[in-house]
């Protein structure tokens, strides 16, 4: 076969369909990207876990091999909402905000009927304190699903307002009939009805159901510690004090509570205790010694009552229980005409005791 033959047989074959070109195999790239994605979540995954453990350093070297992954993944395949969407949770969590709502953006593009990009988008704008823009997203991630414990939780924090509680009440109570274990909706509500509403019954039964489903949070048992003490259960409030305590032995609140409520039951050596301490880690804390001051009064140590009193005046000058607390002092202690002057002073700023004790202790006014 001569050279020319041979170029026509080879040309005959390729017409033919029986030789036929090479081509590289096809690369479906959605599912390529959607295993380095899922691969991602698991170190998103294992991070959180880490932060449980207080074990920073490592969670914030997988959250930052996880960005790195989804940004790949995003550069593969524009077009998958995965990809843009974990991205922007986990900028979300390294506190890269602007960069998440970017993120939350590119996945709104592509698919808009995702409540939970909604919801994602407006935890960021909190981030960047965009209220207003928060508020939009929480509001459609509602309107798109109305069972959106999360965004019900995130809208209530943004409602939070002491000159009208409800909304806030409103969203977390609705939080928690979607998910009735759903803890943190309790804390904040139980907060609202403790330092807003001053329910304590209401406070304490959220606090109680907090502990129910997580006995070792003990912050929690800090705050129903301080609702028992309002509430006036002297008893149970020591209990949940002295168990924060335990763990948290330089807390200057929990101290401070603690020390008053030791005084309603009557142990005034432990009271003292508590607010040396409390003064030692906190100098300037005028309430601090007004309760020191009261203890040591009621163990008849007159001379430190006063001096504390005396300081705790120093420190706050129109603080009128100081005042009603060293009159009693002052009485006790045979100094009428001190007394009765405090109690003047109290009267002055208001306090609502004073008018009673100046007629029990000052013959009226006109002492």
């Amino acid at each position: 076969m001569n050279t020319d033959f041979k170029s026509l047989f080879f040309i005959f074959f390729i017409f033919t369909g029986l030789i036929k070109a090479q081509t590289p195999p096809v690369v479906d790239t959605s599912d390529v990207v959607m295993k380095m994605v899922i691969a991602a979540n698991y170190k998103c995954d294992s991070a959180a876990v880490n932060l449980k453990n207080k074990n920073t350093k490592e969670a914030n070297k997988l959250y930052k091999q996880a960005t790195k992954e989804y940004k790949i993944a995003t550069k593969t395949n524009p077009a998958l909402y995965a990809s843009w969407y974990r991205l922007g949770l986990v900028q979300t969590q390294t506190k890269d905000f602007k960069d998440a709502i970017i993120s939350f953006d590119k996945a709104l593009s592509i698919d808009t009927s995702r409540y939970e990009v909604y919801r994602a988008r407006g935890i960021a704008q909190l981030g960047l304190e965009k209220g207003k823009e928060a508020m939009a997203d929480f509001n459609t991630a509602i309107d798109k699903n109305y069972d959106d414990v999360e965004a019900f939780y995130q809208r209530g924090i943004l409602k939070e307002n002491p000159r009208d509680p409800q909304p806030a009440i409103a969203d977390y109570s609705r939080a928690i009939e979607i998910n009735p274990n759903y803890k943190n909706a309790y804390i904040k509500r139980g907060i609202i009805y403790y330092n807003v509403v001053k329910d304590y019954v209401l406070a304490l039964a959220d606090f109680n159901k907090v502990l129910e489903l997580d006995p070792d949070n003990n912050e929690v048992y800090l705050w129903r510690g301080k609702t028992k003490y309002s509430g006036g259960d002297y008893k149970g409030a020591e209990k949940d004090l002295s168990r924060y305590l335990d763990m948290e032995p330089e807390n200057v609140e929990a101290l401070l509570i603690r020390g008053a409520n030791r005084i309603n039951i009557n142990d005034n050596t432990g009271a003292i205790k508590d607010l040396d301490l409390v003064i030692k880690l906190d100098s300037k804390n005028f309430f601090a010694y007004m309760n020191r001051g009261t203890a040591k009064g009621a163990i008849k140590d007159f001379k430190g009552a006063l001096a504390d009193l005396d300081k705790s005046i120093a420190l706050k000058f129109d603080f009128s229980s100081s005042y009603i607390n060293r009159a009693l002092v002052r009485y006790v202690s045979g100094d009428k005409k001190g007394a009765c002057a405090d109690l003047a002073k109290a009267d002055g700023l208001n306090n609502a005791k004073a008018p009673a004790l100046i007629e029990q202790y000052c013959q009226g006014r006109g002492y």
